[in-house]
């Protein structure tokens, strides 16, 4: 047996990858709790699982995510810092404002911080739909800020956008495709506005990564070379070709290689120094979103991760913008950069609770007693394997079985074997396969069977909450996020788990976690101990994952928890924002609580009158039904371990 006492916070943090996808933001400290740290590496520190406990006791119910303003503030500056710094190493006379697509992350509260952290750097927002211009309008008050308006546009998008200018706003209208041109220049005319406008090029060249395919000729947004000659020579014929302010692209997003961003930004200048030439207005150049988080900590060019960091992207945007400006002799536009995933994603932390276990391959085995039971000839067979495995033959025995199990399967099947000896060799096999891996875990060269045998080993743990709602990219897509425990962390963990949520659907859990070398199908975690609460978090969860999710089986938002650490370390709950209750999701699909509850009370009343309920029990059973409206759509505490 390991001797616990040898394992050290230090192991858990390089189990868990810590250092290298939380770097600046996360740690282990020496209770083995995980810490954050929202003002960076130099700032105070916040014990993760002492925040759960206080949330706990403010009534606030698991899971819960917790948004750290001060980690939005700390991107964004950083964000900047980066490209200030290669501006001025590259003398680069062009300015650099920051933006945030709010369809990242839509979140009234989470907009708000960035409106307010952005405010000395003129940091815009972009829109991509009507609905997203409506929710910034009366929010976003900075006449020095961008207002950049993307999405296909009808009229009434755009008189609202252009209507805006007259109240201190500065809209961009973008155009994404042609016959929105001819529209925003009659919209204008009518409504006696100049606006400032910007065209959407649809790059030849892709990005990298899971989301390529968002670039390229067949891109689904933006103008071709040939429509962007098209609509300079509209403006031209119309006498306003001082209107075009902006040229915007988009080549992907979570760009995992810095290659594929040069590529397009040698393009995209191209259109930008020829048509500064007839079009001497022409001032932002805007390269779109595209800078990576690295989910999994491996700074590869690996899907979940980037190979470059934000002062590498900050410098290859500006020097190559210098570089083709310079060899056209045309003056540097201002810089616009629409990074959402890189400013949002760190700043949430979705915490949630065990509810219970499905261990089947945990129950104890003793092959001499199965031998005295039985006779049965596969079922001996297995169990003298269980006898004689040795780290020299473990692989063998792994074949011979997976053979007699399948034996074992057929003659179940066609009726030849009885449940209690199918049973007992149900047992000898996983507690068979069991000490096989252990086994094999210390031979030299591992075979692809055996290194596989840990996934095929894992037990369920039930967790308090829904991937669909809280982690819908991890389904959807198989986006790696990092999950850990928060505690226990000076604890080896010996368990190889996979979590699932509570939702009746077999596709949610969370199977796919992060790894240096690829991604690990299974989890180790702390053994759990009856009647203590045992919490896992999901990180980097701030970018799409709210906005995604879905209400599969009715399972709402989670409580959210705005959480403000001064200089000092003090903590303060800012905003709490409740879940969803029974009520609000049930709207979402059209059933009505007042209707539902009539229906109800008809159908007790009825019980009463057959006999089949007791007058106090209708009553009970009534209130009971009515006042679950008003609860939260996930669980209470369980004590199932």
């Amino acid at each position: 047996m390991k001797d616990i006492e040898s394992w050290t916070i230090q192991k858990s943090a390089e189990l868990y990858g810590v250092p290298n996808w939380g770097k600046e933001y996360f740690a282990i400290n020496e209770s083995g709790n995980v810490e954050v740290l929202p003002h960076g590496q130099e700032g105070p520190r916040v014990d993760l699982n002492d925040l759960v406990k206080s949330t706990q006791e403010k009534g606030i119910g698991l899971p819960v995510l917790f948004r750290f303003n001060d980690i939005l503030r700390h991107r964004v500056r950083h964000l900047y810092e980066a490209f200030s710094s290669a501006i001025r190493e590259n003398q680069y006379s062009g300015k650099y404002f920051p933006a945030f697509p709010i369809k990242v992350n839509q979140q009234h509260g989470v907009v708000d911080v960035l409106r307010q952290a952005g405010g000395e750097f003129s940091m815009g927002l972009e829109v991509g739909s009507k609905p997203e211009l409506i929710a910034v309008l009366a929010i976003h008050d900075d006449s020095s800020a961008l207002l950049l308006c993307n999405g296909y546009k009808d009229r009434e998008y755009i008189e609202l956008a252009l209507m805006s200018s007259k109240v201190g706003r500065r809209p961009v209208i973008i155009v994404e495709k042609f016959s929105e041109l001819p529209l925003l220049l009659q919209v204008a005319e009518e409504l006696g506005v100049v606006p400032e406008i910007g065209f959407r090029l649809r790059l030849s060249g892709k990005g990298s990564g899971r989301w390529e395919r968002s670039g390229g000729d067949r891109a689904k947004f933006g103008l071709s070379i040939g429509e962007i000659l098209k609509g300079t020579n509209l403006l031209k014929k119309e006498k306003k070709e001082h209107l075009l302010k902006l040229i915007h692209f988009h080549i992907g997003s979570q760009l995992t290689a810095i290659s594929s961003l040069r590529a397009g930004l040698k393009e995209a200048c191209q259109v930008y120094v020829q048509l500064k030439k007839s079009c001497p207005a022409l001032e932002y150049l805007d390269v779109g979103g595209g800078l990576g988080v690295d989910y999994d900590g491996s700074q590869t060019a690996f899907e979940s991760s980037m190979n470059y960091t934000v002062e590498e992207y900050a410098r290859d945007v500006v020097s190559t913008i210098n570089e083709v400006c310079e060899q056209a002799d045309v003056g540097r536009p201002h810089i616009i950069t629409e990074t959402g995933r890189a400013i949002s994603a760190h700043h949430s932390i979705l915490v949630f609770d065990v509810l219970g276990i499905a261990n089947t391959f945990r129950g104890q085995c003793e092959p001499e007693i199965i031998l005295e039971e039985t006779e049965q000839t596969q079922v001996t067979n297995m169990a003298q394997l269980l006898l004689s495995v040795t780290a020299k033959n473990c692989h063998e025995t792994l074949h011979d079985a997976l053979a007699i199990r399948n034996d074992i399967l057929s003659q179940f099947n066609l009726g030849h074997m009885s449940i209690e000896d199918r049973a007992r060799a149900d047992k000898c096999y996983w507690a068979l396969l069991k000490r096989i891996s252990q086994l094999s875990a210390d031979l030299h060269y591992l075979p692809e069977d055996l290194e596989r045998l840990p996934a095929n080993l894992t037990d369920t743990y039930f967790c308090n909450l829904s991937i669909f709602q809280s982690l819908p990219d991890h389904w959807a897509i198989g986006q790696v996020f990092p999950v850990m425990p928060i505690h226990r962390l000076s604890e080896e963990p010996t368990r190889p788990v996979v979590l699932g949520d509570i939702t009746c659907d077999s596709d949610g859990k969370i199977d796919k976690f992060p790894d240096l070398k690829d991604v690990k199908r299974y989890l180790l975690a702390h053994n759990l101990k009856k009647g203590e609460p045992y919490f896992f978090a999901a990180f980097l969860v701030g970018a799409y994952q709210e906005i995604l999710g879905d209400l599969h089986n009715l399972f709402g938002d989670t409580n959210a928890v705005h959480i403000e650490v001064s200089e000092d370390g003090t903590v303060e709950f800012s905003s709490v924002v409740p879940g969803d209750t029974v009520e609000e999701v049930l709207k979402y699909v059209a059933y009505q609580k007042d209707d539902l509850c009539e229906k109800w009370r008809n159908a007790v009343m009825q019980a009463v009158s057959k006999g089949n309920l007791e007058e106090s029990e209708s009553i009970e059973l009534y209130n009971k039904f009515s006042n679950a409206f008003e609860s939260y759509t996930y669980l209470g505490n369980c004590d199932n371990f």
